[in-house]
């Protein structure tokens, strides 16, 4: 399992032992680690890192076994192992800020803690840990419970991604184009900004369903996903709408960059073919800008009937030709 696939479980201790014994058990049992020994450098991990020089990084590495928390490359742990009694901000606290935020709030909490009373437990649970582990603690109990609660996130990350992605683009679905949609009215009111909404239809394939069979319909419809996503922004969206409609979202992008970028997709699409079809689609644009009241549904509307104008429009030309 390579460094990407690991989990990454953020330890949370005042006491070096603790943190040296977590750590290497759960390094040997395939987990990534990175170690804080207070609440505060707990909360510092969520925030731009500073730069350590090469003698602080082999001092602090000397010191914890472990690759120190300043020094590795930020990734969102997928778990946090939280000690309550600490000098500065406890872990009761330290839990309550991170389920406070949004980036954070996600993240499974377990307390492991020589705190045994049915009060401090109670208190850990209102804060907002899934799991309390008292010490001294048992080495295989511990890996068990983060095992699960590993695996249950991962679980619900998945559920989620199936509730807002197509199956067959791997895309965004229709739901989630409103959503989406409606964030960013939000964002553009705000900030004063505007953004393009782009409605694409991709064409033939129908013909080529009926025809070919929908294994190459499929191969159609990912080959337009596909190349669009090799020209989007990482800020831009992509929508499934359904059958072979999707929507684009380019946040405070302007008209003619968006219109040029999907003139020249398409132009490059339309060299390739599918069994003797040649691969192209329309689109068509609406935008919102600054002082609108358009809503995620006139958004689309204003989109889908300016692609419908140009799909027309396209007909009416290979008819004449």
């Amino acid at each position: 399992m390579n460094n990407e696939q690991q989990s990454l479980i953020l330890i949370v201790d005042d006491n070096p032992l603790n943190l040296q014994v977590l750590g290497n058990l759960l390094k040997r049992s395939g987990y990534q680690t990175v170690l804080a020994q207070n609440g505060q450098q707990a909360m510092d991990y969520f925030v731009q890192p500073k730069t350590l020089g090469r003698g602080e990084y082999k001092t602090l590495l000397a010191q914890n076994s472990q690759q120190p928390m300043d020094f590795v490359q930020k990734k969102q742990p997928d778990m946090i192992l939280l000690d309550i009694m600490m000098p500065g901000i406890d872990g009761i606290e330290v839990c309550r800020q991170l389920k406070k935020k949004e980036g954070t709030r996600n993240i499974p909490v377990i307390f492991i803690t020589a705190l045994s009373g049915t009060q401090d437990k109670l208190k850990a649970f209102e804060a907002g840990g899934v799991d309390y582990i008292t010490k001294p603690f048992i080495p295989e109990e511990v890996l068990a419970r983060i095992n699960v609660h590993i695996e249950l996130k991962k679980a619900m990350e998945q559920l989620k991604k199936m509730s807002v992605t197509d199956e067959l683009t791997d895309v965004f679905n229709r739901r989630w184009a409103y959503e989406i949609l409606a964030k960013q009215i939000e964002i553009a009111k705000r900030e004063s900004s505007s953004f393009i909404v782009c409605y694409v239809d991709i064409d033939h394939l129908k013909i080529i369903n009926d025809t070919c069979g929908h294994a190459e319909g499929d191969i159609l419809i990912n080959t337009v996903v596909n190349s669009l996503k090799e020209v989007i922004r990482t800020s831009d969206y992509i929508f499934r709408m359904g059958g072979d409609e999707f929507l684009l979202i380019f946040p405070q992008a302007k008209f003619q960059e968006s219109d040029n970028l999907i003139k020249r997709l398409r132009e490059k699409l339309c060299q390739q073919k599918i069994n003797g079809f040649p691969i192209d689609f329309s689109f068509g644009f609406s935008q919102f800008r600054v002082g609108d009241t358009l809503s995620p549904d006139e958004l689309i509307k204003i989109a889908d009937s300016d692609m419908y104008d140009a799909k027309t429009k396209k007909k009416a030309i290979l008819t004449q030709t």
